[in-house]
């Protein structure tokens, strides 16, 4: 019976203290960061998850686009990054945003396809993320300089891979957390 009442209190513990909790949807009218996402349906629940994770539980706006940051940075669908563009006007406006979080995904599609690729290696893959990350990020402190911009890259089983760039922004991301 005590293991019963300690794992009761345990989660107990975890849900009404340590879990970050979810904004008031019926009072909400600002949302910490714009999320962009690859379309792929094999990872969307996976995105969520992970946001939930790192405490952004309902205090996003989202876009779909394939391959994300790649998708933002390409030129063959010119239309793709200005769509982006105009919903972060958007989201600032409306939702008073602070930060764009990008989320590429491995074995993407749209990085075979759009760098007109038959085959891609797992290495190859990663550095051409790392690319469009850095490409990506400069784009958006250009144009939005206010505004933070985190990347992630998500392997297909839904785990976040660090990156260089992933740990400095886990640092950053501990810092806004203790100021909210």
């Amino acid at each position: 019976m005590n293991t019963f009442v300690l794992l009761l209190v345990i989660v107990l513990l975890y849900v009404f203290v340590l879990s970050p909790m979810p904004q008031n949807q019926l009072v909400a009218h600002d949302a910490r960061a714009l999320v962009i996402t690859c379309m792929d349906f094999r990872l969307i629940d996976d995105a969520v998850y992970f946001l939930n994770s790192i405490g952004y539980n309902n205090n996003y706006d989202q876009i779909i686009l394939a391959g994300a940051s790649l998708g933002y940075n390409q030129n063959i669908y010119e239309c793709w990054g200005k769509t982006v563009d105009d919903h972060i006007g958007l989201a600032k406006q409306l939702h008073n945003i602070q930060e764009i979080i990008v989320i590429d995904h491995m074995q993407c599609g749209a990085y075979k396809l759009l760098n007109n690729l038959t085959e891609i290696t797992r290495e190859r893959e990663i550095e051409l993320h790392k690319e469009n990350f850095a490409r990506f990020r400069q784009t958006i402190g250009q144009k939005y300089p206010n505004l933070a911009v985190s990347t992630y890259l998500m392997d297909i089983n839904g785990q976040i891979l660090q990156l260089e760039q992933n740990q400095n922004q886990n640092q950053n991301q501990n810092q806004n957390q203790n100021q909210h």
